[in-house]
């Protein structure tokens, strides 16, 4: 790994940064991947979805992206290189939107992702309805969150899916987790018993991997990520991204999963399912004022 950056903040692969731990050799064996997710709170596996899929997900979403003109008309359309005049950050590929991407489509709900959720939650698994594809351009980072906050009104037996679509280098931005904060009980009892609807504040717990290390604990971990890779993950994992430091949009798609037979948060599911809400960011409660709170 070389140096990276979360917005402003630098980090350096050593002790603050490290690689993912590897579960692709615990696939078909759910007790040990059960087991393996208690511990360190997310699930590495390589290859898990086939990459001719994943690549022509891609090349529907950059299709879709040069028709929105996003795309730098004077590249290739298969580069994915952002538009110089496209200051939008982040283009929304969720909702509605998803009729234009049917091999995403088949990723998020196949026969590879649904069979793999039977054998771990050894019950009929559903996908909640509402998917959440992004684009993120040039300097594009996501703050440390946990899921919960979310997709908190149904089972805390439930699992998110981040796959990137298409190869994900470190510069590009892939996702950062950290390890073992799933099991931080203050965390839990407090940032992760909030709801961004119910509770209106402002969503991410820190935009600073030091700050994360120091309150939470560390160190964090992330990978150079290939498509077919993806990271599985529950409620409580505290996680964020690189910034994406290239010329090229970061494409990725994260969906969750759950027990037909455990309660639904509705706000997921259905014809159109709303997601959460988004509020006006002057009415919202500052992190800091919480965390002053909360003691964290």
């Amino acid at each position: 790994m070389n140096s990276v950056s979360v917005g402003e903040h630098e980090l350096e692969a050593g002790d603050d940064l490290v690689e993912l731990r590897d579960s692709t050799d615990l696939l078909g064996d759910p007790g040990a991947l059960r087991t393996r997710l208690a511990a360190d709170g997310y699930l590495y596996l390589r290859g898990f979805h086939d990459p001719d899929l994943v690549r022509a997900a891609r090349r529907d979403v950059l299709e879709h992206l040069a028709e929105e003109g996003v795309l730098d008309p004077e590249e290739p359309v298969e580069a994915g290189v952002v538009h110089p005049d496209y200051f939008g950050g982040e283009f929304d590929m969720s909702a509605a939107s998803w009729t234009h991407y049917p091999n995403l489509e088949e990723l998020a709900e196949g026969e590879r992702v649904m069979e793999f959720f039977a054998e771990f939650l050894d019950a009929k698994p559903l996908a909640l309805d509402r998917k959440l594809g992004r684009a993120k351009a040039t300097g594009e980072f996501t703050g440390f969150h946990v899921d919960r906050i979310f997709v908190g009104r149904g089972t805390e037996q439930l699992y998110t899916v981040w796959r990137p679509i298409g190869d994900c280098p470190l510069e590009q931005g892939p996702l950062v987790v950290c390890p073992g904060s799933h099991r931080h009980d203050r965390l839990r009892e407090t940032y992760g018993r909030m709801d961004v609807d119910r509770d209106v504040f402002e969503a991410p717990f820190s935009e600073d991997p030091h700050d994360v290390m120091a309150t939470v604990g560390g160190p964090l971990a992330t990978t150079d990520f290939a498509a077919g890779d993806a990271l599985v993950f529950g409620p409580y994992l505290l996680h964020g991204s690189l910034s994406n430091r290239t010329d090229r949009f970061r494409i990725s798609v994260d969906t969750r999963y759950q027990s037909v037979e455990e309660p639904v948060d509705g706000r997921w599911v259905g014809a159109d399912p709303i997601g959460h809400y988004d509020w006006p960011s002057d009415d919202e409660t500052p992190m800091a004022d919480l965390r002053a709170e909360w003691g964290l």
